[in-house]
């Protein structure tokens, strides 16, 4: 088990990355009074063990994909996982969540155009076998992007919070995030 001195450490790491990604480990380890190896490996192994990962988020619209859409779909019985899997593998899907509710799946889409949009949800989504009933929601206006969540939490010093071990989310235990 991890101590909670050393994910301590971890998180002034992480919360010095999200503020500025591009710094180097020399100037991290000055930041948060380590040596530049020692931070260098614990970059190393946060990585691997899928606690920190870094990654270039582009605008979709820039990247020719304005049109933000939010699907919400209910799958017949014993369908929810094929219908994940088909959708994931979706190149205008962004993220596939499954969820509690209402609805089983809630999927995020970028699409070229609200036509390209209504083809897709139509003729692709609405073709799925398993796909009881869906529902589209374009998005008007994004006030916060999931990323940015990120830095809000690094500006906190939280590491008494309950609940937030060296290994899973609050109320996640047990399961793949």
């Amino acid at each position: 088990m991890t101590s909670k001195s050393s994910i301590v450490k971890d998180r002034s790491i992480i919360r010095e990355l999200v503020q500025d990604p591009r710094q180097t480990n020399v100037a991290l380890a000055a930041k948060v009074g380590l040596s530049e190896g020692s931070v260098r490996r614990r970059i190393d192994r946060l990585l691997a063990e899928g606690k920190l990962q870094f990654s270039a988020i582009p605008s979709a619209a820039f990247m020719g994909r304005p049109v933000h859409t939010i699907f919400e779909i209910q799958s017949a019985p014993g369908a929810t996982e094929q219908l994940i899997e088909k959708l994931a593998g979706m190149p205008e899907m962004a993220y596939v969540y499954h969820v509690t509710g209402q609805f089983d799946i809630i999927a995020v889409g970028y699409f070229a155009s609200t036509n390209t949009m209504r083809r897709f949800w139509t003729e692709s989504l609405g073709h799925l076998e398993g796909v009881m009933e869906s529902r589209s929601v374009m998005v008007l206006r994004v006030a916060k992007r999931a990323h940015e969540w990120a830095r809000d939490l690094a500006g906190t010093d939280d590491d008494e919070e309950p609940g937030w071990d060296a290994g899973a989310e609050p109320g996640l235990s047990g399961y793949e995030h």
